[in-house]
């Protein structure tokens, strides 16, 4: 599967089989996570794999309810049916054989104190950058991932950290399981800029049609001026 393939046939994966991934897979995503760009060559990644059982059921769980919690009830507002039935996708979550975190480790006092929120801006998308590159190495490599977010939420992902032994220095931006998916791929389709423009909190129907699909090329791309 060539870079392009991988790309577009990326999709969230929620359901896996439990089959260990092979290490050298793992040290294949990695790899690429650190390929991407970041300005002056500051690498501000660090990331925590997690193969052990006992700990990914941990995760897993955790993971679980930070959406449920955090983000559907407390973020998004969403009725209590609708969370209902959102929590059913994660029927079996549990059984993942691998998280993979990407966290925000500054190494270098690059920045002037006062230019540090601008740092920090190139810092988290140098770190987006990272964690697109592993999903679409995973991909290319059979592999399903998922993006994780919301630590910010629930106070850094405290209980994560404690759970994990990540320093208090080390800030945890984003995470996805990463195995063998065991579900079929999900159809990519075009959705209208109504969809995307047209959602509020709380509104399920809403919701439903944001994320069915992707917007068309013409309605994000200008070409030569706005």
């Amino acid at each position: 599967m060539d870079a392009l393939e991988a790309i577009a046939g990326r999709h969230g994966v929620l359901r896996f089989r439990p089959d260990p991934v092979e290490p050298a897979k793992i040290e294949a995503v990695l790899a690429a996570a650190v390929a991407a760009p970041s300005p002056v060559n500051l690498q501000p990644w660090a990331f925590v794999v997690v193969t052990d059982p006992a700990l990914t059921r941990q995760v897993a769980r955790y993971l679980v309810e930070v959406q449920e919690r955090r983000v559907f009830t407390e973020l998004l507002g969403l009725p209590e049916g609708y969370i209902a039935r959102l929590m059913g996708l994660y029927a079996g979550f549990d059984l993942t054989p691998c998280f993979v975190f990407v966290c925000l480790e500054t190494k270098v006092a690059f920045a002037r104190p006062e230019h540090e929120a601008v740092l920090r801006q190139w810092h988290l998308v140098s770190l987006g950058a990272a964690m697109q590159n592993l999903m679409v190495a995973a991909t290319a490599l059979g592999l399903g991932t998922r993006w994780f977010g919301g630590f910010a939420l629930d106070e850094g992902g405290g209980a994560l950290r404690e759970m994990l032994g990540i320093p208090q220095r080390v800030e945890i931006i984003a995470a996805t399981p990463l195995g063998y998916h065991d579900e079929p791929p999900k159809p990519r389709p075009t959705q209208e800029m109504a969809d995307v423009t047209g959602f509020s909190r709380g509104d399920s129907r809403a919701l439903g049609r944001l994320l069915r699909g992707k917007l068309a090329l013409e309605e994000v791309v200008h070409r030569e001026r706005w």
